[in-house]
């Protein structure tokens, strides 16, 4: 049985009302518990940019329950000290777009990859993505979550999944660095990743391929 989980605002998933602010804990409760609605008591995790570090908090919290957790371009930015300023550069792109074209304009910005360190281009994930009519707002609530989320690594002690970090031909510098210096930081920790670079340049068509549940 393979899930596609649409988090909140996403797909056919409706937002809370009042939705103003999340964290990578709360995103990663609600994918467990509707794992838990179909039975998977014991899954394999696909995740895709913020859904990536989402898949890692699932295996933190509950490390009994996830097999394995490919993590496709996970944006875990704070590892890399020069990326501050790209992400910086970014935040004031999302600011301007809001400024003139509404929450709207700011997500088109995503969608075409003008957002080369919060986001590599969501349009590359295709038909995989089904991001629905409240996906623009819930991608503004979503944006300080990753950058939110504290990279304890006395928790990682806690772990059971087999890790893998995947990037694509078509993985901006920028991430590729992000998942070569996770997989080195799990290491001083003490922790193996596996890392596998598709060849694919096509996201979609890369995802599509690896085996898991709840992708994205």
């Amino acid at each position: 049985m393979a899930l596609a989980f649409d988090r909140p605002g996403w797909g056919l998933s409706e937002s809370p009302e009042d939705y103003r602010r999340t964290s990578i804990f709360e995103q990663a409760t609600i994918a467990l518990a509707e794992a838990g609605q179909h039975d998977l008591d014991r899954f394999d995790l696909i995740g895709v940019g913020f859904g990536a570090v989402v898949g890692l908090e699932a295996a933190l919290a509950e490390p009994a329950r996830v097999g394995s957790a490919a993590l496709v371009e996970p944006p875990l930015l704070g590892l890399l000290p020069d990326a501050t300023a790209g992400v910086s550069a970014d935040v004031e792109e999302i600011a301007g777009a809001v400024r003139s074209g509404g929450e709207a304009d700011a997500y088109e910005l995503f969608l075409s990859g003008g957002l080369p360190s919060l986001g590599a281009g969501a349009d590359r994930l295709g038909s995989l993505a089904d991001r629905g009519p409240q996906a623009p707002h819930s991608f503004l609530v979503e944006v300080p979550a990753v950058p939110g989320w504290p990279l304890d690594r006395s928790r990682f002690d806690r772990i059971e999944a087999d890790l893998t970090v995947v990037t694509v031909a078509s993985t901006p510098t920028v991430l590729e660095q992000v998942a070569e210096c996770f997989i080195s930081w799990l290491g001083n920790g003490g922790l193996e990743a596996g890392r596998l670079v598709l060849e694919e340049p096509d996201l979609a068509r890369a995802v599509a391929s690896l085996p898991g549940s709840l992708p994205e």
